[in-house]
C-alpha cells in the first residue's frame, strides 16, 4: 500500500510529491519527499510532514484549498499552517470535484495510469507463484518504482 500526495501552486507549478510507504525507502529522497506509515494512509502526523517537507514556509499569506478529510482539520495542522503563513480553506464534502481541480486533472489520471501499469504487469510480467499456483503479490520494489515514476512524470508536466 502506498499513498501519494500531489501538490501545485496556483500558477500551476507542481511541487515535489510526498510518497508514503509502509517501509522507508531512501532511494527516492532526492526527487520527492518520502515518509512511512504503518498502513500508508494519511493521518495528522503525515499531514504535518507534508506541510513542512512539501509546502514549506512563505513570507506572505497563502491560501490552501483542500477537502474536509479529518486530518486536514485538526488543531495541530491548523496551528502549523498558521505558523508558516498558510490559511486553509476547507471544501465541503461533495464539492471537491468542482473546486479542487487536481482531484480531476491529476489524481484521476494518476490512478488510471497506476491501474493500467498494474494490469500490464499482470498480463505481460514475469511472475512468481505461490505453492497453490496463484501469482504472488506485486513486490514492494515494483510498487515503489511504479508510484515514483508516475508521480515524477506528473510533477514534470
Amino acid at each position: 500500500m502506498v499513498s501519494v500526495c500531489l501538490t501545485a501552486k496556483a500558477d500551476g507549478t507542481k511541487l515535489k510529491p510526498l510518497i508514503v510507504f509502509k517501509i522507508l525507502n531512501e532511494e527516492f529522497k532526492s526527487q520527492c519527499a518520502v515518509t512511512t506509515s504503518g498502513n500508508a494512509w494519511m493521518n495528522e502526523e503525515l499531514t504535518l510532514t507534508w506541510v513542512n517537507k512539501v509546502l514549506g514556509a512563505f513570507s506572505f499569506n497563502r491560501r490552501l484549498a483542500w477537502d474536509s478529510y479529518k486530518c486536514h482539520m485538526t488543531d495541530e495542522v491548523r496551528k502549523e499552517l498558521k505558523s508558516i503563513n498558510i490559511d486553509p480553506v476547507i471544501i465541503p464534502g461533495g464539492c471537491t470535484k468542482y473546486i479542487q481541480a487536481p482531484d480531476v486533472s491529476w489524481n484521476k489520471p494518476f490512478k488510471t495510469r497506476v491501474t493500467e501499469l498494474y494490469d500490464q504487469w499482470l498480463s505481460e510480467g514475469v511472475h512468481n507463484y505461490t505453492e497453490g499456483g496463484n501469482i504472488k503479490q506485486f513486490s514492494t520494489f515494483n510498487t515503489k518504482t511504479l508510484y515514483f515514476n508516475i508521480g515524477s512524470a506528473l510533477v514534470k508536466t
